[in-house]
């Protein structure tokens, strides 16, 4: 087998490869992240993050450090020209551990990803490094470039993740098409520091056909501004201050404001037609971008990374075939088209300027109100794509039944230990796989059921529905939450993989069959 530098390189240290690197360093994986920039970002770009992501940040060991700066959670509404409102959302739920959307800036996130590659040794940053060429034979994969001193250089990985944003430089080198569209309409984009509006509403979309606009709320007074151009205007007469000023005017008092970035903004539409190429991937906008009216750019990013990081860290350590990392595509590329087919449907509410069309909007959005189960119908619209994580295909066992749990994503509830303390369910599970009884005893599971799961790192739990337990690998969920979510079966048990989706459910009598099939989706040889 060749000698390589490192398991896997990733070209790109934005959230999506900063993210990657922090997971891959979790699981021990040698890596190396080559940025062309000579250090984060410093201004602000995306602002909004949501359960799964902040789960996968959990998962990272960062959750803490980077939730101290976010706005956890908030409402919100869409409103008419006349003030009217049309919709309200709460994203305060927290059905996976994390309030349904969250605010936060891009910097600062940034710098805290990668401090927290400080905790790992094998993987390595380096910025200053423009990656210009990759290339591949069957058992290797090179990045090499320019350093910002002129040097050539050349890094060899088994694998190669393109985090390198939408112009990436990899998935060109790969020939790989981007399909889609490009919105017609641009948008000013403006962040800024405002003590006056610190306490006002938190996000808002402003549905008036005489400019569309929309607002959302940070921390640390901070705010992201976001308004239309209309037919007929330039660019730089939206990014005059003046003009910037008289725009904010009707919500604050534009002298107390501080402009941070201004920016004109078009809105795409595209996704890859493809996130791999032999022992080269894509990520994040390299692999699909998409309007920002559902706030799923970066989180879509950041879920390519969770989907990866645990493939990655199982094929490079052998206990997975190569064959797994095919699934990556078929897992997220279709969410991502599904999730683009939403954000344009919530920016096709936002963005009329006609009259005419607003009428009809306003008048739809009226008999969701008074239309018996109109609203439920529409919750099941945002659930399907956002609210309630469900894989179409890939590395999970159907259930035989129309209640089965495999390939949805495992909610997080807190549970309580055998001496009291209250913990996430994720803190328990470990960052592998893990095979939890609902109601039933792992330890009650044929030995070679538990040395199967065993070989490929899983740790076993048990959560029952009252107390008192015993041993740290049981805990109680006094809500009851995650029976409810099994629907109220009898008692069974869910093996999860990495990244929280369930891959198989069976009961005692079931297991080994449950086990085989789940298994045999990593590696031809894995199994009882």
């Amino acid at each position: 087998m060749a000698a390589h530098d490192f398991e896997v390189a990733i070209v790109g240290a934005g959230p999506v490869g900063l993210t990657l690197a922090n997971l891959l360093g979790t699981h021990g994986v040698r890596t190396v992240v080559l940025e062309r920039n000579a250090t984060t970002v410093e201004e602000p770009r995306a602002i909004a993050i949501d359960a799964e992501a902040l789960r996968t940040l959990q998962a990272a060991g960062l959750y803490h450090t980077v939730a101290a700066d976010m706005l956890l959670g908030f409402h919100v509404d869409y409103v008419n020209g006349s003030g009217t409102v049309l919709l309200s959302l709460d994203m305060d739920a927290t059905p996976y551990g994390h309030a349904l959307q969250n605010s936060f800036d891009q910097p600062l996130l940034e710098k805290q990803l990668l401090a927290g590659l400080a905790r790992f040794p094998h993987v390595e940053v380096r910025f200053g490094h423009q990656v210009d060429h990759v290339a591949q034979d069957r058992e290797t994969a090179t990045a090499g470039g320019v350093t910002e001193t002129g040097t050539r250089f050349a890094v060899s990985a088994r694998y190669l993740v393109g985090c390198d944003g939408g112009r990436s430089h990899v998935r060109q080198q790969l020939d790989i098409a981007m399909r889609g569209t490009t919105a017609p309409q641009r948008w000013l984009v403006v962040d800024t520091v405002d003590p006056q509006l610190d306490d006002a509403f938190t996000c808002r979309f402003f549905c008036d056909p005489a400019r569309p606009a929309m607002t959302l709320k940070k921390r640390h007074r901070k705010r992201r501004w976001e308004w239309m151009l209309l037919p007929g205007e330039l660019d730089g007469d939206l990014l005059e201050d003046a003009r910037i000023a008289a725009l904010l005017a009707p919500h604050t008092d534009p002298a107390q404001v501080r402009i941070e970035r201004k920016c004109i903004y078009t809105f795409h539409s595209i996704v890859a037609d493809r996130y791999r190429d032999g022992r080269i991937l894509i990520a994040g906008d390299a692999a699909h971008m998409m309007p920002p009216f559902a706030g799923q750019g970066m989180n879509g990013g950041i879920r390519d990374a969770r989907n990866l990081a645990w493939k990655l860290a199982l094929v490079t350590s052998g206990r997975a075939g190569d064959g797994l990392l095919d699934t990556y595509e078929i897992e997220r590329r279709d969410h991502v088209i599904e999730a683009t087919r939403l954000a344009n449907r919530l920016g096709d509410f936002i963005q009329p300027t006609s009259q005419v069309r607003a009428w009809a909007r306003d008048l739809f959005f009226f008999g969701v109100q008074v239309v018996p189960g109109a609203q439920a119908w529409l919750d099941g619209v945002l659930s399907a794509t956002l609210r309630a994580p469900r894989l179409p295909a890939g590395t999970f066992v159907p259930a035989d039944g129309d209640d089965g749990v495999a390939g949805h994503m495992l909610i997080q509830p807190t549970v309580t230990r055998a001496d009291g303390t209250e913990v996430a369910l994720d803190d328990l599970l470990g960052g592998g796989f893990a095979v939890i009884g609902v109601g039933a005893d792992p330890a009650s599971l044929d030995p070679a059921v538990r040395a199967a799961w065993d070989r490929v790192g899983a740790r076993f739990v048990r959560v029952q529905r009252t107390g008192p337990v015993a041993g740290d690998d049981a805990v109680v969920d006094h809500t009851g939450d995650l029976t409810h979510w099994l629907k109220g079966a009898a008692a069974r048990f869910l093996a999860v993989r990495p990244d929280r989706f369930v891959v198989a459910q069976f009961t005692a009598a079931d297991a080994d069959r449950g086990t085989r099939e789940a298994l045999a989706l990593l590696t031809p040889t894995a199994g009882v």
